[in-house]
């Protein structure tokens, strides 16, 4: 199977994510894996709108291509929230999120766009919180730097896609008590989890409030993530626009 298949199916094992079942609720950003796909690991949308509104944005240079992503765990309940990303040369797009060549280490790249309904008390034994984390960006950043065996840094405010964020970065250390791919970030919607991508990954995740959910940006980059791979993604996020955004 292609790293984009393999990156693609983090959100749900055995079921590509492109071709899945039930889409899904509040939406968390971050690279991934895990979790694929928003992922839609979380659990309410907004009302779908009859004629979605696409904020204008400067035409793409020849070398780059725009394409439309949805958010994983949106639409359980009706239609996805959607957005657009322009994507330069070399990135490949799938149902939430794309990736620079490949998603694993040591030199790999991509990202997802997700709800987060919940995460992990145990990330290799797939414990959840009981009782679920809270609704609210402060929830889900408290609740990230609670991810054990990994190190949060401090959040700080951030500007993505138009809107404010918090971000923050989880190190995942050279080992870990299982696998990277048995270790879960969280689920966008039950059943529908996100994980690690390899060992000294650093997980960059921006949580942001679009009309209302909580979407969630996951980034996956090693050390060996060149600078003008990590310049590509900021550029890449930041054409970032959702479906009805102001």
């Amino acid at each position: 199977m292609s790293e984009l298949g393999d990156f693609s199916n983090a959100r749900n094992r055995g079921v590509e994510v492109i071709s899945r079942i039930a889409v899904p609720m509040v939406v968390v950003v971050a690279l991934v894996t895990a979790a694929c796909a928003s992922s839609t690991h979380i659990g309410s949308s907004a009302p779908p709108s009859s004629s979605p509104v696409v904020s204008p944005s400067p035409e793409p240079s020849p070398s780059h291509q725009v394409v439309r992503m949805s958010v994983a765990g949106t639409g359980l309940n009706g239609s996805p929230l959607q957005l657009t990303a322009e994507l330069p040369a070399g990135w490949e797009s799938f149902t939430y999120g794309a990736t620079r060549g490949t998603s694993s280490p040591p030199a790999g790249m991509a990202f997802i766009v997700s709800l987060v309904d919940n995460t992990f008390e145990n990330p290799c034994s797939h414990l959840q919180r009981s009782p679920k984390i809270g609704s609210t960006v402060d929830d889900l950043t408290t609740a990230l730097g609670e991810v054990p065996n990994t190190t949060a840094s401090d959040p700080v405010k951030k500007t993505i896609a138009g809107l404010e964020a918090t971000y923050l970065e989880l190190a995942i250390p050279a080992s870990l008590p299982c696998q990277p791919s048995q270790f879960y970030l969280w689920q966008d919607s039950p059943h529908e989890e996100w994980w690690v991508q390899g060992l000294n990954e650093t997980a960059r995740v921006w949580i942001l409030d679009v009309g209302g959910q909580r979407v969630a940006i996951l980034a996956h980059v090693y050390p060996g993530t060149s600078e003008q791979a990590k310049a590509e993604l900021q550029q890449v996020l930041d054409s970032i626009v959702f479906d009805g955004a102001s």
